[in-house]
């Protein structure tokens, strides 16, 4: 090899299949928690606001996360695209 860095546009689109299954996964596991968490509304007292405080940290970090990995893949789809030009061009 020359230095150059060979990336099969098959291999592309499953990495794009592949963040697809993963952010369903994620979306689904969220939701999941989501109703779990719903059931804590009625515990009451400190430890229960705690764990509610944490909960709620976890979310956000869920979310800022999922973002993250919906911003790869458009940038991945973006690059698929590009490829897929350049390939029909040459």
């Amino acid at each position: 090899m020359n230095g150059e860095i060979l990336v099969e546009l098959d291999d592309l689109l499953q990495a794009e299949r592949e963040l697809s299954a993963l952010l369903g996964g994620l979306r689904a596991d969220e939701q999941e928690a989501r109703v779990l968490y719903s059931r804590l509304q009625d515990w009451k007292g400190h430890s229960a606001n705690v764990l509610r405080d944490q909960i709620e940290i976890f979310f956000v970090e869920m979310s800022r996360r999922i973002h993250e990995i919906e911003l790869q893949k458009m940038e991945l789809v973006r690059y698929v695209q590009y490829m897929k030009q350049v390939d029909m061009s040459s």
